[in-house]
């Protein structure tokens, strides 16, 4: 017996002398070749000055007022595709950014470009980029052939000349790039920074990333293929490149024609640096493996063609203030700025709740309403459309206990809506009396499952069902 469990107790010795191996050699690997990866991520929201906060809240100005103060963003974008043959097709693409990092409105500056047809342009090319000698391809025509030092030079300094481009200071837009006589513009190229706010601090932000696509000589040795060489082009990115992708963000938009916000990441082409107050210059990020940098892009994208440039963003067409396809003026009421906000069950509006929740032990449920101070701002907006979306599902709706059971009495009467939608799992929805009266309804959503039961009051426009 006693053999028995010394037996035992040395093949427990060995198992665990094997497993500590193990786990030592597990260890030991993760610590030399396996790296935790550490992601910073950059929003770039608002690009309004600090000092516009102790503005707005100025009895002086109306809402609207207000509204267009808070309304600027590092990157806009104006869309006139032309598809009614009415006009030219024009892209325009702005930048907005400071002069210094105060972040005040003092400090404002603007720089743009404008292409009249639809922009197809290619990032610059270098061949071959780890040779001694290189050849810079810019699109398909122009080479350079130099060194690869040269050909980087070449690269950071383009400008692409397909492009008009204004600068905007002091409430005047214009353009001040002249052939081979200087400049005294904003020139938008690789090695351009510009102060930008995030979080209210001030960071420097440069398009200048590149990619390298592989094109080492692969030969098939055996039936196997084997790199011969280690060749690569290496792609720049230009502002050309930003220009393009923004009309492709813009044009395949799922909302369509109309003005709406989108967030876009910017993380291939632009690398950020934050402002050191102590040392007075921007740092660099050693700490992040992978830097995410998304932007709020605000844009107006139109069904009509340009025909005046009072529809220009810059106010100009072709370097030409006065620009007009026609020798009278031309009405341009059709394009006017029409913003879009669509609404959830978590909206707020200036820091107010958008909507208010009552509960009804009758029904087990919360009816919704509308805020009456935020629907005076809203009315005080006249070309405002307003979608409202309801997720009965919601993350914040659970965290609050809140199970929306219908629209209260009155809840949006004589509130202009365009689409409301309820998204969420089978149950009934209640729409008490004069809900929506008023409220010129245009479309109803709702999710499979959903079933309404709706005062004969209720609603007084008429509407499309759709089901999503």
């Amino acid at each position: 017996m006693g053999n028995a469990f010394k037996v035992v107790g040395n093949c427990c010795l060995v198992f665990l002398a094997i497993l500590g191996a193990v786990v030592s050699l597990a260890l030991g690997y993760y610590h030399f070749f396996v790296k935790e990866i550490t992601i910073g991520v950059n929003y770039i929201d608002n690009q309004v000055g600090l000092d516009i906060v102790d503005i707005i809240n100025s009895e002086d100005l109306t809402e609207e007022e207000k509204d267009e103060m808070q309304d600027r963003y590092f990157l806009e974008v104006n869309y006139y595709s032309n598809d009614n043959n009415n006009g030219i097709m024009l892209q325009e693409l702005k930048i907005n950014y400071f002069t210094d990092f105060n972040l005040l409105s003092s400090g404002y500056r603007s720089s743009g470009m404008q292409y009249l047809g639809d922009y197809q342009g290619l990032p610059l090319d270098t061949w071959d980029g780890n040779s001694e000698i290189s050849f810079m391809k810019i699109g398909n025509n122009d080479r350079y052939y130099g060194t690869s030092d040269e050909c980087v030079q070449i690269a950071n300094n383009y400008v692409d000349k397909s492009f008009n481009y204004y600068d905007f200071t002091n409430g005047i837009n214009w353009n001040g790039i002249t052939n081979n006589n200087g400049s005294i513009a904003t020139e938008l190229k690789r090695t351009t920074e510009f102060i930008i706010k995030i979080d209210d601090r001030a960071f420097s932000i440069k398009l200048d990333k590149y990619f390298d696509k592989d094109v080492g000589d692969v030969r098939n040795i055996f039936g196997i293929g084997w790199k011969v060489g280690e060749k690569y082009n290496r792609y720049y990115y230009t502002f050309g490149s930003l220009f393009q992708s923004c009309m492709q963000a813009v044009r395949t938009n799922s909302a369509g024609y109309g003005d709406y916000y989108i967030t876009v990441d910017l993380s291939s082409l632009f690398s950020i640096k934050e402002y050191d107050l102590e040392n007075k210059k921007f740092k660099e990020d050693n700490v992040s493996d992978i830097i995410k940098s998304y932007a709020v892009l605000k844009f107006h994208y139109d069904e009509n063609g340009a025909r005046n440039s009072s529809q220009s963003m810059f106010g100009i067409i072709d370097n030409n203030s006065k620009y007009d396809i026609e020798e009278e003026t031309v009405d341009t009421t059709y394009w006017q700025e029409r913003m879009t906000y669509n609404l959830d069950e978590k909206a707020k509006y200036n820091g107010k709740d958008i909507f208010v929740y009552r509960y009804s032990e009758v029904y087990g449920g919360y009816f919704v309403s509308l805020n009456l101070d935020v629907k005076q701002i809203f009315q005080e907006m006249p070309r405002a459309k307003v979608n409202i979306i309801f997720d009965l599902n919601s993350d914040y709706l659970k965290e609050k206990n809140i199970n929306i059971v219908g629209l209260d009495y009155n809840a949006f009467a004589d509130f202009e809506i365009d689409t409301i939608t309820f998204k969420g799992e089978s149950q009934t929805i209640y729409l008490l009396d004069s809900a929506l009266y008023n409220s010129n309804l245009k479309t109803l959503k709702y999710s499979a499952g959903i079933s309404f039961v709706i005062a004969d009051n209720s609603i007084n426009s008429e509407y499309e069902e759709v089901q999503l």
